[in-house]
């Protein structure tokens, strides 16, 4: 497992993102046998979201962008019994391939996205997505707008000013996912969908917005170690 580290950067330098989803989950990599969910979306799997949003098929095209979360009030946890696939067998319809496995569901996810804007004129991934909020007839993209798995349809994304986001941040119930070299959490900022050694990771811990002054915790996206 590979760590990355995260600078700082001042709250107004990043263009935000309300997102809502009535239902999600986001598995933690090493869970097994009970499929335990973060209770935040993951900056890689915030990073495809933004992606799937504009329409970019080459997840490379953005290493760099620059991402700040914060989850907006409590979420409701609920476990449910789903089949789950696992190869063990070369014959994929092989019955020990898949088994019945618990996971944990989140109801009610509300968070915010901060991307990082670009200072010397060039299109980034803020520009791109703020343009298709703006345009959305100029995007081409199919499917519906998940966060993580296909059935994790959002159902708000909307592009916010600092001023507006600001004030959903002082609030008591917004926790900011910060960059944290004791973090309790290892998330993934890059993943490796064929196999873990490429996987990138941080450490990471949830602290209370309002704690925060002038400056958040970003997580660049990077593909290497």
């Amino acid at each position: 497992m590979s760590t990355v580290g995260t600078p700082f950067v001042k709250p107004e330098d990043l263009g935000w993102i309300r997102v809502s989803a009535p239902i999600s989950s986001f598995t933690v990599p090493f869970a097994r046998e009970f499929a335990e969910s973060y209770p935040f979306p993951p900056p890689a799997t915030v990073y495809g979201m933004l992606l799937s949003y504009i329409g970019e098929v080459n997840r490379r095209r953005f290493v760099g962008a620059e991402i700040a979360i914060a989850v907006i009030g409590q979420t409701l946890p609920s476990v449910v019994i789903r089949k789950m696939r696992r190869v063990k067998k070369t014959d994929l319809n092989d019955p020990s391939n898949s088994k019945p496995d618990f996971q944990t569901l989140l109801t009610g996810l509300k968070f915010l996205v901060g991307v990082r804007r670009r200072t010397d004129g060039q299109l980034g991934l803020w520009e791109k997505v703020n343009n298709a909020y703006l345009n959305p007839a100029t995007v081409y993209r199919f499917g519906g707008l998940s966060c993580g798995e296909s059935h994790n349809l959002i159902d708000e994304f909307s592009v916010l000013d600092w001023d507006d986001a600001h004030k959903l941040m002082v609030r008591d119930e917004v926790m900011l996912l910060g960059p944290s070299d004791r973090g309790e959490w290892s998330v993934p900022v890059w993943v490796d969908h064929v196999g873990s050694e490429g996987t990138v990771w941080a450490r990471a811990s949830l602290m209370p917005a309002l704690s925060i002054a002038e400056h958040v915790g970003v997580f660049a996206i990077n593909d290497r170690h």
